[in-house]
């Protein structure tokens, strides 16, 4: 359990309101460069974590909805700066990190109740991990030899340029996308804004 709290708040490291300009596609949730993250993907994902809670499939759930849609986009943008340092994990690793947390912790089905309470679903998980390991390594080759919290901010702040720089988008109905902390923001609210 103990290695799931110290995964699960890692990742928190690096989710957290500023929209991007411009059209997002119709039925997108977001876009992160050329890869789209449809409504029906994200809704779909939500949905496996409200029947992980035992929750009724059609809660409104917009905190929720938010941090589904921040990892799925961070996921993306771990992915990119992955394959630009060359960083890889294998299946293997991947399976040896949930075998620890089955004997940490009583069993798979233990561990996909913590990861529920934390809203992640038993279908996300793996991904969650490969996340977790990839940005692990990523933090360690692009700033070696420094504490970990400052891995974490050269990781976030690397992560930000990728954002910026490929263009991440989030449909206003979801909220808007803060690169410099990697998470969907409230849902823009354009009529307080008053007029230049």
């Amino acid at each position: 359990m103990r290695g799931i709290g110290i995964l699960v708040a890692a990742t928190l490291l690096l989710a957290g309101c500023a929209g991007q300009s411009g059209a997002i596609a119709a039925g997108a949730a977001a876009t992160v460069g050329d890869m789209r993250i449809s409504q029906e993907d994200l809704n779909s994902q939500v949905t496996a974590v409200l029947i992980a809670q035992q929750r009724p499939v059609d809660s409104q759930d917009a905190a929720l909805t938010g941090e589904v849609l921040s990892f799925l986009i961070t996921n993306d943008l771990v992915d990119r700066l992955a394959q630009r340092e060359g960083v890889t994990v294998t299946q293997g690793e991947i399976d040896l990190v949930l075998l620890g947390y089955d004997g940490d912790v009583g069993g798979r089905s233990e561990v996909e109740r913590i990861f529920a309470e934390r809203n992640v679903a038993p279908s996300q998980i793996e991904a969650f991990v490969k996340t977790n390991l990839l940005a692990k390594r990523l933090s360690q080759v692009i700033a070696p030899g420094v504490k970990a919290d400052e891995q974490n901010a050269v990781l976030i702040a690397s992560l930000a340029q990728i954002s910026d720089s490929v263009g991440t988008q989030v449909s206003p109905r979801y909220g808007t996308w803060d690169a410099q902390r990697l998470s969907v923001g409230p849902i823009p609210d354009d009529l307080s804004v008053p007029a230049p």
